[in-house]
């Protein structure tokens, strides 16, 4: 059985090519944008045959690297809800019949690459399914109350089993779990869920060794220096999110600027900030983006606000679309995919111009006006390469004072194309957006 599965998981050197024959680079870390894929909901076969009918829309939209959401068995004791956690595995080697097979799997993962995109999976290092073989097979592999019980990570995750890496088997077998779909899959990193919670020894230890496979992406859920140490390239940006919602409720806009400079200082030299205005937490236990920040037009200009900071930047399925409902892990939500066209339109040319502008890639960034209400604004870059990013966070006209050295010029908004001769104020509509450039240079 192993060595059929291996067979068919193993394809040719012509499988790592895109569509103009060249081979797939490694990934250019300082310029993923990242789309994150929950199966289930993502086609209404909800396969992963049925992922590879959107690629080119993904691509299209700007979109080079795919998260897969977790691709395994889900446990079915103490289940919660219709479907279960997808976060609660019950065989970490094999795939979720619901979504197909390891064949449907690998052919996904063929035509991302041959589209010139990457592909990461979740891997859940910290606990297992309480009917995972690992419980009867290994029972010393998890950690156990005082009464001798098996026992979940946090209480109210009743549905999972905490992994006890006190046993050095346990990271062993997880770092084989890791090298196996790098291996026989050629999947491109992994986002590691509650990082945090599993040793950095650990984490130190296993990237090591998947990156003497390939060069991988690694994307941490947790925000803790020492997760760069070990080897990640990518942490969460959660204060920013969590201070855009309040900004987005009232709170004056000056207050964007210490959060987000005191939370990018934290970042080490070659690392990231993931930046997001959903994912799939977010939007199965707090709200969706057209709610939190409003409207869609807000959702989008949280999205703006956060983007063009150092970060790279993650959408999540039908964020794009303007979805208004929340979609709980444990059941399958309907996505209308035709709906509010111009709100892709609009991601398309904010992750155009975070492709196509240089400066972008830098860590350089000045906090502008940091006494203003109602408008984010911010320089990345200096001298005629910079760019100005303005945001009005409110659903009304707001007018902001420019700096002097913006004020008489002719600038170019990267957003509408359109040329703009600034004054000393600036009136932005309604979360309007600019990311202005000097039109000369344009």
């Amino acid at each position: 059985m192993i060595m059929a599965t291996l067979a068919v998981a193993c394809g040719s050197k012509d499988d790592k090519k895109n569509e103009t024959g060249a081979e797939l680079p490694p990934p250019p870390k300082d310029q993923l944008a990242i789309y994150e894929v929950f199966v289930r909901n993502f086609s209404p076969e909800g396969t992963f045959r049925g992922v590879i009918p959107g690629l080119d829309s993904l691509k299209a939209m700007g979109v080079n690297t795919l998260w897969l959401m977790p691709i395994h068995p889900v446990g079915v004791k103490n289940r919660k809800g219709e479907y279960g956690s997808p976060y609660s595995i019950r065989d970490f080697y094999d795939v979720n019949p619901d979504f197909g097979t390891k064949e449907d799997f690998k052919a996904l993962v063929d035509a991302a690459h041959a589209k010139g995109m990457y592909l990461i999976i979740d891997l859940v290092a910290n606990h297992s399914s309480f009917d995972n073989a690992w419980i009867d097979q290994h029972p010393d592999w998890y950690t156990r109350n005082d009464s001798g019980q098996i026992v979940p990570p946090v209480a109210d995750w009743s549905d999972v089993a905490d992994l006890n890496y006190d046993n050095p088997a346990v990271p062993e077998e997880m770092t084989k779990v890791m090298e196996y779909w790098v291996k026989e899959f050629d999947i491109d990193g992994y986002r590691c869920d509650v990082a945090e919670m599993v040793p950095v020894t650990f984490w130190k230890s296993a990237i090591k060794r998947i990156q003497a496979i390939k060069p991988v992406i690694m994307l941490a859920e947790g925000a803790k220096h020492e997760l760069y140490e070990a080897g990640f390239d990518y942490t969460y940006g959660w204060e920013v999110y969590h201070q855009l919602k309040k900004i987005f409720n009232g709170e004056p806009a000056s207050s964007f600027a210490k959060v987000a400079q005191s939370e990018t200082a934290k970042v080490p030299a070659g690392g990231r900030l993931m930046r997001f205005v959903t994912n799939h937490d977010e939007t199965s236990w707090d709200d969706v983006p057209v709610n939190l920040f409003k409207s869609r037009e807000g959702s989008l200009a949280a999205f703006a606000a956060s983007m063009f900071l150092p970060s790279i930047p993650l959408i999540y399925n039908g964020q794009e679309v303007g979805h208004d409902q929340k979609m709980n892990l444990f059941v399958k939500s309907e996505i209308n995919w035709t709906a509010n066209g111009y709100m892709r339109d609009a991601y398309k040319q904010m992750l155009s111009i975070y492709h196509n502008e240089a400066v972008l890639r830098g860590n350089e960034i000045t906090y502008l006006d940091t006494t203003a209400n109602d408008v984010i604004m911010y320089q990345r870059g200096s001298g005629e390469q910079a760019l100005y990013i303005l945001v009005n966070v409110r659903g009304g006209l707001s007018k902001v004072t420019l700096p002097a050295e913006l004020q008489g010029k002719t600038m170019l908004n990267l957003l509408t194309g359109k040329t703009v001769m600034l004054q000393q104020d600036l009136n932005i509509i309604d979360y309007g957006v600019y990311v202005l450039k000097p039109a000369a240079l344009s």
